[in-house]
This record gives C-alpha cells, sequence and structure tokens, in this order.
C-alpha cells in the first residue's frame, strides 16, 4: 500500500465498500473518496471466509491506491515545507505558480 497523501487519513472501508477520508495537513479539512462497492462481495461462489477476505484484501488496497492518486488532486503541496493543504490554508490567491504554502512565503 503507498503512502497516505496526507498526514492524517481515515478508513470508512466495510464489508460491501470503501472509501477514505483525507485531512488537510494544517486545518484537517476533510475530502472523503467516493464510495467504491467489493465488486466480488456479491458473489455466491465465494464460500471460503479465508478466500472471501483475501478478494477483500486486495480490493481494498486498490480503492486505497485509487482515492489516493484523486486525494493529490484536492490537496495542494508546498515544495518547501512539504505538507498538502487545502485551498484555503495554501493561499491559492496569493502563491501564483510558486506552489509554496502562505506561511513559507513569509505571508
Amino acid at each position: 500500500m503507498s503512502v497516505p497523501v496526507t498526514k492524517r487519513t481515515t478508513d470508512h472501508s466495510g464489508q460491501e465498500s470503501f472509501s477514505f477520508s483525507f485531512f488537510c495537513d494544517k486545518c484537517g479539512k476533510e475530502w472523503k473518496s467516493p464510495e467504491t462497492k467489493f465488486e466480488a462481495g456479491g458473489f455466491t461462489a465465494i464460500d471460503l471466509p479465508e478466500t472471501r477476505q483475501r478478494i477483500w484484501a486486495d480490493e481494498h488496497r486498490l480503492a486505497f491506491e485509487q482515492a489516493n492518486l484523486e486525494a493529490h488532486l484536492q490537496f495542494n503541496h508546498c515544495t518547501v515545507c512539504g505538507r498538502r493543504l487545502c485551498d484555503i490554508c495554501f493561499d491559492l490567491e496569493g502563491q501564483g505558480d510558486n506552489k509554496v504554502c502562505g506561511e513559507c512565503s513569509g505571508k
């Protein structure tokens, strides 16, 4: 499993679906990924709990990877401090193309 894009994440996954929250590294504003259904969950051919658990774990990993990729687009990355920040904390209006948060730019 890859490293989460933000320092804090929450896993909302259950037996039938997967969903994850990622939080701004400064203010904690949440972005929640769209729910992804457990595709193998409805198959009756998965009688063995071990088989179902292994398939669920594989789908869970893939769902997290997809959500983590989408989270990269939801948060701004400061090239100085390395934090992932929401638009408000990043201060988009004052930064232009610098890719530096307001704190690191001295604002």
